[in-house]
């Protein structure tokens, strides 16, 4: 698989609208938007969570736990809800991301 560096776009917003089937509603759920030239390989993974929490790139169809890879459809954009579960009791109450991708575009979550 041939990664294109090219300029990826990543936005991250509150979620709001439904929640999709193969979310989970205990969740803490961002909106993240990621853009490029249609055809690009993306491929996002989540840093720096805490320690008992699980992050997930979720799309109607599937969550992909702490990395996704996807190619940017015609529109050159793909929407995710990124998620952080909290796994365990003794977990922080808190965890934040840092979402990456390959060609080092970042975005943080709070």
């Amino acid at each position: 698989m041939t990664w294109l560096l090219g300029v990826i776009g990543l936005v991250l917003s509150t979620w709001s609208g439904a929640n999709y089937s193969t979310t989970d509603i205990a969740a803490v759920r961002y909106r993240l938007v990621v853009s490029g030239a249609a055809g690009t390989n993306v491929h996002l993974r989540a840093d720096g969570v805490a320690s008992g929490w699980i992050a997930a790139f979720c799309t109607p169809r599937l969550c992909s736990p702490q990395q996704v890879d996807a190619v940017l459809p015609a529109s050159g954009r793909a929407v995710y809800a990124f998620e952080l579960f909290r796994e365990t009791s003794t977990a922080p109450k808190h965890s934040g991301a840092v979402i990456r991708s390959v060609d080092g575009a970042s975005v943080h979550v709070p």
